[in-house]
């Protein structure tokens, strides 16, 4: 093996992951209830999502997107050693959120360029925050302690300027009236 190459515990990088989803649906005003790791080789791990009324389209990409955004971020330089299985974490995001349009009736909704763009920027501008990677990081490292997270928990960690900060940016990046574009 390249001893020059930086490690990282797998299981870490399944707790960043988690942790990603959880402060992003803290940031798009849709608190998770719960997050989990059972270990990477059980259950991936989880979030549960709260007031799913307030999920639109953007919010669910933003949600499932984040946990990826997060993971890689954390891996950095060892990326390259975890990246099949970050590939299949987000593989198995964006299936669920199909799953979630589904059941809401919106098969073949696609996702236009500006929209992916839009998206891409959101989560780079919230996890580039120190105030709000250091909430990935704290999850992260709760998550490792005690493998189950309850709501109360994750309100103790993740504080409201979060969700002000995620909301502000998912303004800012708002379709003018009448873009065709998915709706946000």
């Amino acid at each position: 093996m390249d001893q020059t190459r930086p490690q990282r515990d797998p299981l870490q990088a399944l707790a960043h992951h988690v942790a990603g989803h959880a402060v992003m649906s803290f940031a798009m005003d849709c608190p998770a209830v719960s997050a989990a790791i059972d270990g990477p080789d059980d259950d991936p791990g989880y979030v549960l999502p709260g007031d799913s009324r307030k999920l639109t389209i953007r919010r669910r990409f933003l949600i499932a997107l984040a946990g990826h955004q997060a993971e890689t971020r954390f891996l950095g330089e060892a990326f390259g050693l975890h990246a099949d299985l970050a590939s299949e974490r987000l593989a198995f995001d964006m299936l669920h959120v199909m799953r979630e349009f589904e059941a809401l009736g919106l098969r073949g909704m696609g996702a236009s360029g500006l929209l992916r763009g839009q998206l891409g920027r959101i989560l780079a501008d919230l996890f580039g925050r120190p105030a709000v990677w250091d909430r990935v990081t704290d999850v992260a490292g709760a998550l490792l302690v005690r493998q189950r997270l309850p709501l109360a928990v994750l309100r103790t960690l993740i504080p409201a300027e979060v969700t002000a900060l995620g909301l502000r940016l998912l303004d800012e990046t708002r379709q003018p009236a009448g873009a065709n574009v998915c709706a946000g």
